[in-house]
């Protein structure tokens, strides 16, 4: 699955052209030290505004969707370990179903409130 086939059965299923390159980040599954999961490096700047989310798996043939609203997080620096002005998170896919940064450094935010949809493929 590629950014651009998930955003496009995302959007269809919404009605409207939502999710754009400008707002979504696309991540999937890679290795860190014995695991493997999703990485986000997401720009400060770009939470002032909606944020979507694709969390694709190739092993089980699924992608996640999620929505962060606009100013919904008003201080990433202080929720995420933060390099060059953005926010780093890593969440498990061995734990799909719990969302949380496993990062040392940030605040263990646990992205599951923001889990919109889960598509296979």
């Amino acid at each position: 699955m590629t950014k651009n086939e998930a955003m496009k059965r995302i959007n269809d299923r919404l009605g409207k052209p939502t999710l754009t390159d400008k707002n979504t980040h696309f991540a999937s599954v890679a290795s860190y030290g014995t695991d493997e999961g999703w990485w986000l490096k997401i720009p400060f700047l770009t939470f002032k505004q909606e944020l979507h989310f694709i969390l694709n798996n190739e092993k089980t043939k699924s992608f996640q969707h999620l929505k962060i609203g606009a100013n919904q997080i008003l201080s990433p620096g202080m929720k995420f370990r933060s390099t060059g002005g953005a926010a780093d998170a890593f969440m498990s896919a061995s734990a799909p179903k719990r969302l949380v940064d496993l990062l040392d450094g940030g605040s263990k935010y646990n992205f599951t409130k923001h889990l919109v949809s889960e598509y296979r493929y």
